[in-house]
């Protein structure tokens, strides 16, 4: 694997926002969702930690929920995501809202702690293109490639050691169950690209973007094509961040053989979106809000809340009752208003309630 660092020269690199408008009318995103209604009433303190994006979003969850249950106090403190856990750890938080979702050293260091796994739940899908929000991640390739779609299968392929793979002592991938794509023939493409090599290209191996992509798209093995390029974030002379995205997208820009992972935000007009499917028949989804927020586009993304819940025991009646309004179109609303971060939609919803139970 190819490690790059490139620091941008100021004013050198634009970066092209996609307005939601691009992507279709958006959705109702409240139509079939069921308001809250308290199953039994609640009192006490809620204590809150976590994700820093959230401090108007977590008011209006607070405010909303006090409406009904007005005998319930929070004390909530927003330090920030990678902190978020250790509040269940010293046991000084009840929840702890993560900005995407938990990565396994998380989950493993609290199990480490108590001899079981915190209790995750979603309370929205990731933003489908807003900074630093969880965005969902696109398949980028080339604007001359004819390539239309991939299936996830070939993505794994492309971008990894794909299937019973493993990354051998010289560099190479051995022991195929799924043979890797290495070229675009072994993609599906004829004539002058069938014997093209692929080139690919994404974010730096230990960010939260990578480590997503790897998730769904690697079936989290961290088996990379050992020829990825890989892009870390750089900085403006002011100090602005410059996110990675628009680095990995200048670079397949400039090579018509490339592929690559990152966001519609970063986008330039030298390079296309892919669709992906599930298999060969499809269907093929094209990521756009309405997919997102459906989950059918299978690279989105989702924001966490982690609770202490002892295997066999209920939840806490208070924190079970405030977890309910945020799953609840009231709480649906509230994310939808704040804008940020995509609502779930009613079948993600009825899966995290089942986990209350």
């Amino acid at each position: 694997m190819t490690m790059r660092r490139l620091v941008p020269i100021a004013g050198a690199v634009v970066l092209l926002a996609a307005p939601l408008a691009d992507f279709g009318q958006q959705p109702d995103f409240l139509k079939d969702l069921k308001p809250y209604q308290p199953q039994q009433k609640v009192s006490g303190t809620i204590r809150n930690w976590g994700n820093n994006y959230i401090p108007a979003l977590m008011k209006e969850w607070e405010d909303g929920f006090r409406k009904y249950q007005p005998d319930v106090q929070f004390e909530t403190n927003l330090k920030g995501t990678e902190a978020s856990l250790a509040g269940l750890y010293g046991g000084i938080a009840d929840l702890t809202f993560i900005g995407r979702e938990g990565y396994r050293s998380e989950i493993n260091g609290f199990y480490g702690r108590f001899g079981y796994y915190p209790l995750g739940v979603e309370i929205s899908s990731g933003s489908f293109n807003t900074p630093h929000k969880t965005f969902a991640l696109m398949v980028f390739v080339h604007k001359d490639n004819p390539l239309a779609h991939l299936t996830m299968e070939q993505a794994q392929a492309i971008f990894g050691c794909s299937g019973d793979l493993v990354v051998s002592g010289t560099g190479s991938c051995e022991r195929a169950t799924h043979k890797p794509i290495r070229t675009w023939g072994e993609a599906g493409l004829s004539g002058q690209w069938k014997d093209r090599p692929v080139h690919v290209y994404g974010y730096n191996f230990d960010t939260g973007m990578a480590g997503y992509f790897n998730r769904v798209t690697l079936n989290d093995s961290g088996r990379w094509n050992e020829d990825l390029k890989d892009f870390d974030n750089g900085h403006e002379a002011n100090g602005e961040v410059i996110n990675a995205g628009v680095y990995v997208l200048a670079a397949l820009a400039k090579d018509p053989n490339g592929i690559a992972f990152a966001n519609i935000l970063y986008t330039n007009p030298d390079v296309k979106m892919l669709a992906l499917g599930g298999n060969a028949s499809g269907p093929f989804v094209y990521p756009t809000v309405e997919t997102a927020w459906r989950r059918e586009y299978p690279i989105t993304r989702f924001t966490t809340v982690y609770l202490n819940r002892v295997p066999g025991q209920p939840v806490d009646a208070k924190v079970k009752e405030f977890l309910r309004y945020i799953l609840s179109r009231d709480g649906m609303a509230a994310v939808a208003k704040d804008g940020a971060y995509l609502p779930l939609n009613e079948k993600v919803i009825e899966e995290q309630l089942r986990k209350l139970e």
